[in-house]
């Protein structure tokens, strides 16, 4: 099994069950190149280790929750151990560059995904670490065009290995209808994410305000905890919305399964801050819901205004300003028809344009592992939407 052209080493420094956007990547990625039918190893932290486990035919050695340093330590240690057991990978995926910094010293081609902040915000010494782990790195995956963009502003020499690829979704079986979508009820609004400043919750909790106050019917769940969660909570408290918002925080796979299920449309209108460091470079949760067959509302700065088409399968909006955010609420959720087309139109472009494979492949493409698959040259990064 060593040195197999199909056995391939996925390193994360988090994973599930705990919260956030490298997680679920880190899941995805492994399951989709497991699919593939590639012999794939996990090496990753999580409050759940250290446990060593086999699910969903990948392999997950977990060092277990601890100091920075400490984690990096013991992931050295768990690769150095499988190294010298023989199992030597074709290649090494990074899911973040500082993921990358135990994987060094192991002469095999390394990929690293960004994602968008953490190459923004980097200064001094990470600065240093940051072009030390990209300058070993045979190729750079940006989640977005607005991801690679950062990145080449800051480290144009890295053009030529940079591309991008798009993160996948899983797509869900057909849901039925919601009372709002029947004409029965009013709108269901749905948000889900992180809660910290460049989510914008806060404004948008203040523009579902302005629409209650115009007369709206609707309700609106927030799901997610965070930094930015006291805040959220004292607008939601000061613009007298305690029975129309929840805060819901953290939820089951079933519960936030549920929300989804119930929800007409997804509200998300992210903002960048910090001259554009502090960016959202995808948005996970605005893919999964055009899945879902939402309508979106996003803001225009970060990676969801990609791949949400504005007045097609979403709105995007000027995150800064309230009142846009109201304006494409105010419309959305007087007409429950315009809600059904676009959402089936988001849900139709997700299954097209959105696939955990596909991004994989273009991960792989020219690494030498076999990929084949027919995709395009991965020199260029993914064409938008038309």
């Amino acid at each position: 099994m060593s040195d197999s052209p199909t056995s391939l080493w996925i390193v994360a420094r988090v994973y599930e069950p705990d919260e956030g956007g490298v997680q679920t990547y880190a899941r995805e990625v492994a399951c989709a190149y497991a699919a593939q039918g590639r012999r794939v190893t996990i090496f990753a932290k999580s409050s759940a280790g250290p446990r060593r486990v086999r699910q969903d035919g990948v392999d997950l050695i977990d060092v277990g929750a601890a100091s920075m340093l400490a984690v990096y330590a013991r992931l050295f240690r768990a690769m150095l151990g499988a190294w010298l057991r023989g199992d030597r990978p074709a290649l090494i995926h990074a899911c973040t560059w500082r993921a990358a910094l135990p994987v060094l010293l192991f002469p095999r081609p390394l990929f690293v995904t960004v994602h968008g902040r953490e190459v923004g915000r980097p200064r001094g010494v990470a600065l240093l670490l940051l072009r030390l782990v990209l300058h070993r790195a045979r190729r750079i995956v940006a989640v977005s065009d607005v991801t690679r963009t950062l990145l080449l502003g800051r480290l144009p020499h890295l053009a030529a290995r940079t591309i991008t690829a798009w993160n996948g979704v899983v797509m869900p079986a057909d849901r039925a209808p919601t009372a709002f979508a029947r004409g029965a009820g009013g709108a269901q609004l749905l948000t889900v994410c992180r809660l910290v400043a460049r989510k914008n919750i806060a404004a948008a909790v203040r523009a579902v305000a302005g629409c209650v106050q115009g007369g709206a019917h609707l309700r609106h769940v927030i799901i997610g905890r965070g930094v930015d969660s006291v805040r959220v909570r004292e607008t939601v408290r000061h613009c007298g919305l305690d029975g129309t918002v929840t805060m819901a925080g953290y939820v089951s796979a079933q519960d936030l399964a549920d929300a989804y299920a119930a929800a007409d449309i997804f509200l998300h209108p992210q903002i960048a801050m910090e001259d554009g460091a502090e960016i959202e470079g995808f948005g996970l949760s605005v893919a999964d819901a055009m899945a879902q067959g939402l309508v979106c509302v996003v803001g225009r700065d970060g990676g969801p205004a990609e791949f949400v088409r504005d007045g097609v399968t979403g709105f995007v909006v000027d995150g800064q300003s309230i009142d846009a955010i109201r304006t494409a609420l105010d419309l959305l959720v007087a007409d429950p028809a315009l809600c059904r087309r676009i959402g089936a139109r988001a849900r139709a472009w997700a299954a097209e344009n959105l696939s955990w494979d596909r991004h994989c492949r273009l991960c792989l493409n020219g690494m030498g592992l076999g990929e084949g698959g027919g995709e395009a040259a991965a020199s260029a990064p993914l064409a938008k939407a038309a």
